[in-house]
């Protein structure tokens, strides 16, 4: 009996790990930039060129942030700046790409962004 509740122990604990194990990590769970590039398409209609070309402008950006990450060596406030200036430059560049009336709902989106922003940090104190 012993032997069995041992098995059955080590079994479930086998299979909780196997299932932890396959869980997506937190940069795993889909691709930002597509998410990020079907939100803005959705809000503020793009078209297919111009979706491509945010969705290339915010890789760009990623791939910049992730060579970048290491350097700030824990400096937090220097991450900040650093990551501050790439959003400004990217919606410098995307803001090229749109049409009047979506470069007002994309300002009513950085609007929104900012908000969100504040909140949190907030939440946070």
């Amino acid at each position: 009996m012993k032997q069995r509740t041992t098995f059955i122990f080590l079994l479930l604990f086998a299979v909780s790990a196997v299932t932890a194990i396959a869980q997506p990590r937190q940069g795993e769970r889909g691709n930002r930039e597509d998410t990020q590039t079907e939100r803005m398409k959705e809000q503020l209609g793009l078209t297919d060129d111009q979706a491509a070309k945010v969705k290339a402008i915010l890789k760009k950006s990623r791939e910049e942030m992730q060579a970048e990450f290491g350097k700030n060596d824990g400096d937090r406030e220097a991450r900040r700046d650093a990551m501050m200036k790439r959003t400004e430059k990217n919606d410098a560049e995307i803001a090229k790409l749109l049409t009047k009336e979506q470069k007002v709902k994309y300002e009513e989106m950085k609007k929104e962004r900012k908000k969100q922003m504040e909140e949190r940090r907030r939440d946070r104190e």
